[in-house]
């Protein structure tokens, strides 16, 4: 368990956050063109937020000093494993 790494689909995880927005688009009332931009605002940030955590999530796990433990989080996890 303390070499899993959590890794998200930039795409999967940006369609599911747009999908759980309210933006509602009345054409008669509203500027479709707002909406649009603030549809594409909204599913980019969410992408490039999964594209972060994921080079986040490897430069966390990687071993510079190649001596085994790598984080204080694989640490805890590793004495965890022990019990």
């Amino acid at each position: 368990m303390a070499q899993e790494r959590v890794q998200l689909d930039p795409q999967k995880f940006a369609e599911q956050f747009l999908n759980t927005l309210n933006i509602d688009v009345q054409p008669k009332e509203q500027n479709l063109e707002s909406a649009a931009k603030q549809a594409l605002a909204a599913y980019l940030s969410a992408y490039f937020l999964a594209e972060r955590f994921n080079s986040t999530e490897n430069s966390f796990f990687v071993d510079k000093d190649n001596k085994g433990i790598k984080s204080s989080y694989q640490r805890i996890l590793s004495e965890l494993n022990d019990y």
